[in-house]
């Protein structure tokens, strides 16, 4: 496990980030030849997809990392968040914001059909609006990027109001990511059971086979004349058919590339990334996913981790650099705080805070009052071990071992003694909704810094009501107040400086240990053309991509 009309959260530092080629930006390397002519419709392109399966193709209800990859292709978006940072009409030709920041009226695009002959409209609109936030979608994502929508009216057929409960500044920027894409209004009345196995959207390619485990199929949807403006074309896609492979071993993923069994692979494998940057017959594009980078979280809720000292000693205690140096092979960006690099909100000023120190891990610890040492050398307070127990899934990635296993050791140093168990899956996920751990990992990818109110909100601790994502549960007076401010602020200024006293505040607290920044590093034959990334969420995009055989 991101106004006016235009202007999203921190567009100058976003464009910054882009110019330098980190964060958003694709960024595209290796040495694929010029095309060859004109783009040419026609032929199917084969994309190598790691193992990351959703297990819904609905897009509201799917909290797969690697969700938007296969629903994009079906469902377009209300809005286009382009590559500078700004947010540009797709679905919604234009839009009101109210003073007060409480009513957006979207005037919507004409003469867009979904796959099943429905019309888009603002009835459409209103459809999908409640379904994200119906219970029975069983949103993760979703319902929780659009916690602020109350209720919507339609003005006339293609004019709808929306009212939040209260103000909502990255309101534009979630709802041009493919987690809120649209779907017919009438699957969602009358067939809703079916959108997760057969999707039906308005997008440039039609939803034809899902072979569970295996792939994803589609085919070009001939009528698609609604493609967002920052496109290349008008008009259908130029591919005939699209597939998503599910391969989820790194070796076979990148040796089916090698051997042209698939055109493209996504999450290129660390250790091939330079011999695909140094081949000739290969392209590569990669981006800095935005949000909150890959972590290991610590329940604050519960000892140890309820001791802010403890918290800090471990973060002090683990070499980060040295870690993910090793484990990326020098290809990945270590993280400098609670969002990443390429997110807007980002305080870079307060990159280099987190240091290595196991000096003064220990100091902190005996601060906490551990200190005494058992035969084995962990630490004692009061009769009991420090200890910290780390339930993982049986298929957790390779990689994230390597991190988990390198933790414990410098914990270890410390005195500090990480238990990884591998219980059943029902098991964990039990253990997950009650906190019974002290450590989870993960990431959060989302196109604002609003990342932080869902990821150390009090309001998103899980409870036997909801399933919130603050899974560090973390709770603090002083942070809530922040992030809150934030997502109600109508100015950036305000905005920007919110957020990076809400990083600073968090930096404080220590509820996670930062790892790395999460590229989407994709190689392809330079047969390839025209492959891209959605902006607003890092994932391969086929609308202007054609094979150049």
């Amino acid at each position: 496990m991101t106004k006016k009309l235009a202007v999203p959260l921190l567009t100058a530092l976003l464009v910054a980030l882009l110019m330098a080629g980190c964060g958003g930006a694709a960024q595209v390397s290796g040495g694929a030849a010029g095309p060859s002519g004109a783009p040419k419709p026609g032929g199917t392109l084969v994309l190598g997809e790691n193992g990351q399966e959703p297990p819904c193709l609905d897009p509201h209800g799917n909290a797969s990392s690697d969700g938007p990859v296969a629903t994009v292709p079906v469902s377009d978006s209300l809005v286009w968040f382009d590559a500078d940072g700004t947010i540009q009409p797709w679905l919604a030709d234009a839009w009101e914001i109210s003073d007060d920041g409480l009513t957006y009226t979207f005037k919507l695009r004409q003469g867009v059909k979904f796959h099943d002959g429905a019309v888009w409209n603002a009835e459409a609109l209103k459809a999908n609006f409640e379904h994200m936030k119906d219970p029975a979608t069983k949103s993760p994502l979703a319902a929780a990027y659009i916690a602020p929508y109350e209720d919507a009216e339609v003005v006339d057929e293609h004019t709808l109001k929306v009212r939040l409960s209260s103000p909502y500044a990255p309101f534009l920027d979630i709802l041009a990511q493919g987690y809120l894409g649209m779907i017919s209004p009438k699957q969602i009345k009358e067939a809703p059971e079916t959108i997760c196995e057969h999707p039906i959207g308005s997008g440039p390619f039609v939803f034809e086979k899902w072979t569970k485990g295996q792939s994803i199929t589609y085919h070009r949807n001939p009528d698609y004349n609604w493609g967002p403006k920052s496109a290349k074309h008008t008009g259908p896609a130029y591919l005939e058919k699209l597939e998503i492979r599910f391969l989820a071993e790194d070796a076979t993923r990148y040796n089916a590339l090698a051997a042209g069994e698939v055109d493209a692979i996504d999450f290129t494998p660390p250790q091939n990334v330079e011999d695909v940057k140094t081949n000739p017959d290969l392209g590569f594009l990669t981006a800095i996913r935005p949000g909150h980078p890959m972590s290991f979280w610590l329940n604050t809720s519960r000892p140890p981790f309820d001791d802010v000292k403890v918290r800090q000693a471990l973060l002090a205690a683990v070499d980060r650099d040295s870690i993910i140096q090793g484990v990326s092979f020098g290809q990945y960006q270590v993280a400098q705080g609670f969002v990443t690099s390429s997110t807007p909100g980002y305080a870079k000023g307060l990159a280099g805070t987190i240091a290595h120190d196991p000096a003064a891990a220990a100091r902190l610890l005996d601060e906490a009052g551990w200190t005494g040492r058992d035969k084995d050398g962990i630490r004692l307070k009061d009769g009991r071990r420090l200890t910290a127990y780390f339930p993982i899934a049986a298929n957790f990635p390779a990689q994230r071992m390597q991190i988990a296993v390198q933790t414990q050791a410098a914990a270890r140093k410390i005195g500090l003694d990480i238990q990884i168990q591998t219980p059943p899956e029902q098991e964990l996920t039990d253990r997950s909704t009650k906190g019974d751990y002290d450590l989870t990992s993960g990431l959060w990818a989302t196109n604002t810094a609003d990342v932080l109110w869902i990821q150390y909100s009090s309001k998103n601790i899980t409870t036997a009501q909801r399933r919130g994502q603050n899974v560090a549960r973390l709770s603090d007076t002083r942070l809530d107040d922040l992030l809150e401010r934030a997502r109600r602020a109508t100015g950036q200024a305000e905005r920007t400086e919110l957020y990076n006293q809400a990083q600073t505040r968090l930096l404080e607290l220590a509820p996670a240990i930062p790892f790395y920044d999460d590229p989407r590093p994709v190689a392809y034959h330079n047969r390839v053309r025209d492959l891209a990334f959605t902006p607003a969420y890092p994932s391969p995009y086929f609308y202007d991509t054609w094979l150049d055989e």
